[in-house]
């Protein structure tokens, strides 16, 4: 009996030993042989790509070295940094690893005064410092191509996380793509630098084609032009009024052939100044709008220069002369709740105004995908265009002001592929350079905003002269709305179509919810004491105002004994709100700190109990066989 047990003692240790030595082995051959072989079973897809960075990485013919850097050790007492640091370094990984060896990747912790410090100096990035210590975190990412070219992510921020894949797509996608992008700039309205006949001066530029110039090789073309340069990568058109049809046939042929379009079109706009006629100042003084419709009605876009939305909502304060102010109903001033917090192009935008900005739209039954951008709020309507060239009185706008319960989209992008606008071909005054194109053989994106005075200086930012240097102070996001448009659209279709992603970050919405539950209920109990506590000190007020000049200071004793019960319940009643205070936040306090116990450690307890069960399980039944 004694040798049975021995033996099977022997054979239990060596099973083990088996068992053990199997599971290395299977490790390291499942690591090789399906080391591509992955599964993304987070709920919003984190670590899946989307199909245009995909795309973008099958493109990649020279190999491209990105460096991550992230200073492990000088973040270890910021774990939610580290968490996110996590996200980033596996999410490269992916993009090294679905680029076919194209892209090489080095992960680099670059402590103090290290080598790999001087490294990320050298590059570029962004060193945070932080604690008392003076740490210095590095968490950026710097890439190069194969001509030395480099780009950079200076520091990855924690709530920009949504936008992480298209930064990282967009970082790879410029080091394929070097060259300083070519914009065409149609204008009909004076961007430019140029003579101002009424001042006899030059004119400034606007300020948002300074913008544009510092980051694009900006063209400006004439809007007589009958055709484009090759080189040019996305045309502008600011202000389109009664183009020819020639420019206008040039603008059709260039999209339909994969050209990107921003179209800022508006149905009043101010900034349009047309000259006087003395003979007809009244005709003169109307001609402000814009549109494109021979091309927007055969592409499926519907807007009406002759609709000005009106928003009694964002409608802002003007001056009305004699030092007054009043709402004027659309020169509106938008905040975040008007953008799509999803979209790169909106995201990051605080406040945008827009002064008698139209309304854009799919024509009904149009084969187009639209994603608004700016929207109105639902207190909104449409006022008649005409009504702002003689307006006689702004208080005419609030007046009988009936919001449709509508929000109108301010400007929009739309993706589509177009019949042309001319299907019988070219007109006879057009320059034919190329075979004409009756439909677009791929997917275009246009993107039409309503409003042209919003990139005027005076909506958005302030200019001085300081010392002969133009200084501005940027007071709304205007200008970051229109280089964001831009950069969007100079990006190939695959890297616009890279949209927001969710967050890695689960906040504990329950623990939120019945927090919001719990302070509700307190101000239930806070304002009933509140009201005690204004009756005791409105009781105590009046019997002090019950005193006559003659006897102020001497109270009769029935009133000092009524003075005195009011201060004590005074005073009961503030240890009462203390003491509903104290318990609201300590519930709170120990209602979070279960949820968080049971989303954390709930999972791994009932882990361990089953495999103790089973355990226990297999151990009986080996005992009864051996019985």
């Amino acid at each position: 009996m004694s040798s049975e047990k021995t033996m099977s003692k022997t054979i239990s240790y060596s099973g083990l030993v088996i068992l053990a030595i199997l599971f290395v082995l299977v490790n390291m051959v499942s690591g090789n042989l399906f080391k591509s072989l992955r599964m993304d079973l987070t709920e919003d897809k984190l670590y899946t790509l989307s199909s245009g960075t995909l795309n973008i990485l099958k493109s990649i013919q020279e190999p491209i070295t990105l460096h991550y850097f992230f200073s492990d050790q000088a973040s270890q007492e910021i774990p939610q940094l580290r968490t996110y640091a996590n996200r980033v370094r596996e999410l490269l990984q992916e993009y090294a690893q679905l680029s076919n060896g194209k892209i090489t990747l080095h992960v680099i912790d670059p402590v103090a005064y290290s080598e790999e410090e001087d490294q990320a100096a050298e590059f570029g990035l962004q060193g945070v410092p932080t604690g008392p210590g003076g740490n210095t975190i590095y968490f950026g990412l710097a890439g190069s191509n194969s001509v030395g070219e480099s780009r950079l992510i200076p520091f990855f921020q924690p709530n920009k996380e949504q936008f992480l894949e298209y930064d990282v797509t967009k970082l790879i996608y410029t080091l394929l793509n070097s060259k300083k992008p070519v914009v065409g700039l149609i204008s009909k309205v004076p961007m430019f630098s140029s003579f101002d006949i009424e001042t006899q001066k030059i004119r400034d530029p606007w300020v948002i084609t300074s913008q544009l110039q510092q980051l694009f090789e900006v063209k400006n073309i004439d809007f007589t032009a009958s055709s484009f340069d090759k080189d040019m990568e996305l045309l502008m058109l600011v202000h389109p009024k009664d183009l020819s049809k020639k420019t206008l046939y040039a603008i059709d042929q260039y999209v339909l052939n994969g050209g990107n379009l921003i179209v800022y079109v508006d149905p009043y706009a101010e900034a349009d100044v047309p000259a006087v006629n003395p003979e007809s100042p009244i005709e003169s003084a109307g001609v402000r709008s814009s549109s494109l419709k021979l091309l927007f009605d055969a592409w499926g876009i519907d807007y009406s220069p002759a609709s000005v939305v009106g928003d009694r909502k964002y409608a802002l304060a003007v001056d009305v002369g004699n030092g007054q102010q009043e709402r004027h109903y659309s020169i509106l001033g938008l905040d975040k709740q008007a953008f799509q917090d999803d979209d790169v192009i909106t995201s990051s935008l605080d406040f945008v105004t827009v002064a008698m900005a139209g309304s854009v739209k799919p024509k009904e039954g149009a084969d187009v995908t639209f994603e608004p951008l700016i929207h109105s709020s639902s207190e909104a309507a449409l006022f008649e265009s005409s009504k702002f060239r003689f307006l006689p009185k702004l208080s005419s706008l609030s007046e009988d002001f009936t919001p449709s319960k509508e929000e109108y989209v301010i400007a929009g992008r739309f993706q589509m592929q177009p019949n042309s606008a001319f299907p019988n071909g070219a007109p006879e005054d057009a320059e034919v350079k190329t075979e004409h194109v009756k439909k677009a053989a791929n997917s275009v994106n246009v993107i039409v905003v309503t409003d042209v005075d919003m990139l005027t200086d005076r909506m958005w930012v302030n200019v001085q002269d300081f010392l002969g240097q133009k200084i501005t102070d940027a007071w709304a996001s205007n200008g970051d709305f229109a280089v964001n448009a831009v950069d969007n659209l100079l990006g190939s279709s695959d890297l616009i179509s890279v949209r927001g992603r969710a967050t890695a970050t689960k906040p504990f919405t329950r623990v939120e919810e019945l927090r919001r539950e719990a302070d509700d209920q307190f101000r239930v109990q806070e304002q009933s004491l509140q009201n005690k506590l204004r009756g005791a000190e409105q009781k105590i007020a009046q019997l002090q105002s019950q005193r006559d000049d003659q006897s102020s200071m001497i109270l009769s004793p029935e009133q000092s004994a009524e003075i005195q019960r009011f201060q004590a319940e005074k005073l009961q009643v503030r240890k009462e709100l203390r003491k509903v205070r104290h318990e609201l936040d300590k519930n709170i306090h120990s209602l979070g700190a279960w949820l968080k116990a049971i989303n954390i450690g709930l999972m791994p307890v009932i882990l361990t109990i089953l495999a103790l069960v089973l355990s226990a399980l297999r151990i009986k039944k080996r005992v009864q066989q051996r019985a």
